[in-house]
């Protein structure tokens, strides 16, 4: 599991643990955490499923 993987999950676990799972935010870090491609993705296409791949 990649750290970008792994900090995804620990986002979606700890909205879950706060019982906010409605949000896009949620939706975005498990899908993320699950290695599915991002359903909210960035302004620039060439980046993978990533929000860390923007190249200044």
């Amino acid at each position: 599991m990649s750290t970008e993987i792994r900090n995804w999950d620990l986002v979606a676990k700890a909205m879950e643990t706060a019982g906010s799972t409605s949000s896009q935010m949620y939706i975005r870090a498990k899908a993320l955490a699950e290695g599915k491609p991002d359903p909210m993705p960035t302004s620039f296409p060439q980046a993978p499923h990533s929000i860390s791949a923007v190249a200044g």
